[in-house]
Parts: C-alpha cells; sequence; structure tokens
C-alpha cells in the first residue's frame, strides 16, 4: 500500500451570513514520516487589499505562530501520531485548533498518495496550489486600493475647498451595522462613500468581491430605506484589460440593489463636485 500524506488549509471565515471563506494557512500531515508542516503567506498584502475590514494582520500572525509552536512541538514528540493512526480531523481538533465558532478554523482534509521522498518540495506544490495568490508585490497594492481611492476623494474635495472636513458636514469613520464606511454626506439623500478597488490579479478575486460587497450592502438594506441612504461606490478598475470583462460582471452585481449608485475612477472629480455642491459655504 502506497504511503499518504493529508492536508487541510487554514481558513478564514469573514462572512459567515455569506459563507465567504478564504485560504490563509495550509496544514501538511505524514503519518508514516510521524511529520506535520504548517506554512503561511509571509505577506498579507492581498488579503487587505481585497478585504481592508478583515481580521488585522497582528491578530493572524498571532495565531500563525501558536500553530507553528504547536507543529514544532508535534514534530519533537513523534509517538503522538500514533494515538491518530487514519484520524487527522481527530489530530488536528485535539493537538492544533479546535473546532469552534471561531472565525479561523481547519477545512476539509484531502488526501494524495505520496510521490515523492521530497516531503518539502509535496509542502511547496501545495502552498504554491493554495496560497500562491499571496505573492505579489505589496507596492502595486499600495498603489491602487481602497485607500488609493479613499485620498483620491478627499485631494479633490480638499483641493477646492480646504475647510470642507472642519464643520463635519462631511462624515468621517462612519459606522453602520457591522461595517465602517469611510466617508457619509447629506443632501436630501444620506450619501454613504464605498470605496472598492478592483486593481487585483484574477477574475474570479473580482467576482468573488463584487459578491462580497453585493451581500454587504444587501444587509444593510433596512438602514437603507429608514433611512433614505444611498450606498456610493467608488471603483477602481483593474490594469489588465484581459479582466475588463469580469469588471464588467462586477458591476452589474454592485449596480442591482435600486439605492447603490456606482461611480467610475475616472469620475472620482466629479463626484466630488456633486459633494460640494451639496453644502453653501
Amino acid at each position: 500500500m502506497n504511503s499518504v500524506y493529508q492536508y487541510s488549509p487554514l481558513q478564514y471565515h469573514f462572512n459567515s451570513a455569506l459563507g465567504e471563506v478564504l485560504n490563509v494557512g495550509l496544514l501538511v500531515i505524514f503519518p508514516e514520516q510521524q511529520k506535520v508542516e504548517f506554512v503561511y503567506p509571509e505577506r498579507l498584502a492581498r488579503l487587505k487589499a481585497a478585504y481592508p475590514n478583515s481580521i488585522p494582520e497582528k491578530t493572524l500572525k498571532a495565531f500563525f505562530n501558536g500553530i507553528l509552536q504547536k507543529v514544532a512541538l508535534l514534530n519533537r514528540q513523534p509517538e503522538i501520531f500514533n494515538d491518530y493512526q487514519n484520524r487527522p480531523l481527530d489530530f488536528i481538533d485535539n493537538e492544533l485548533l479546535i473546532r469552534d465558532e471561531s472565525a479561523l478554523q481547519f477545512g476539509e482534509v484531502r488526501t494524495g498518495v505520496l510521490y515523492t521522498d521530497d516531503l518539502a518540495n509535496i509542502v511547496q506544490q501545495l502552498r504554491h496550489l493554495y496560497l500562491s495568490i499571496y505573492d505579489l508585490d505589496e507596492a502595486e497594492f499600495k498603489k491602487r486600493n481602497e485607500d488609493y481611492l479613499i485620498k483620491e476623494y478627499r485631494n479633490r474635495l480638499k483641493g477646492r475647498n480646504e475647510t470642507i472636513f472642519e464643520g463635519k458636514k462631511i462624515e468621517e469613520n462612519v459606522k453602520i451595522g457591522d461595517y465602517s464606511f469611510p466617508f457619509a454626506w447629506q443632501n436630501g439623500t444620506y450619501n454613504v462613500v464605498n470605496p472598492v478597488s478592483f486593481d487585483l490579479r484574477r477574475p474570479e478575486s473580482i467576482i468573488r468581491k463584487a459578491t462580497l460587497n453585493f451581500g454587504k450592502v444587501t444587509l444593510l438594506q433596512d438602514f437603507a430605506l429608514e433611512k433614505h441612504a444611498r450606498f456610493d461606490m467608488l471603483l477602481a478598475k483593474p490594469k489588465k484589460k484581459t479582466l475588463f470583462k469580469s469588471y464588467d460582471e462586477a458591476i452589474d452585481i454592485l449596480s442591482r440593489p435600486s439605492f447603490v449608485k456606482i461611480w467610475e475612477e475616472e469620475r472620482i472629480d466629479e463626484y466630488a463636485n456633486k459633494t460640494l455642491e451639496a453644502f453653501v459655504f
């Protein structure tokens, strides 16, 4: 009988209502070799860019370090593996991370046939399969993410009126339910500014992010109706032309609620003017 290895992604459940899950780590178990490995992304720029309100990076890294410490201890006590023959779920639950209602949980355990004695190579191939989306230039994300959109909007407002934020006519750091928004302003309609950058690398990332934001505003529908509110989506499009089709699909998804209005990146200047027209100075 061929030797096997077992692996399970560490998943961050950042929106249980929508079933949104993101892989943030990977556990690989080699039962016969009595060895376990845990890998995770060193840089979390993609997570921060796609989900700016996600779990803080320091918290995630604290979890990673805790799991690494447990893995190191298990590898120094190989006899423990004998207690979990063909029971990888029990091994994970009892020795690494209890399965409960917390946001971080190990996912489904899969099994593969050991095709080489180079265990490190297997781990790296699995890491590439599950975590390669994090292997991107962090500086690239900083160029046109949500912070970029917020800065562009703010600069255009202040460029036309330096005191625009002093009278608190424009609200900042607005909390609505479980969500935070950078700005809101009133002109008969309560306009909530929701920046969303689609300057990503993959079509599925664009659609997933659009679905997440659609779900967010849908959950706030009662607020929109009660407060006569509108969510103004400031969007950054992808650089790659091959992703424009997915971007158009994302706009279609976000445009479905009647209380959402789309403002693409090239119209931020126009939107800033609309904001300023609501106030008399």
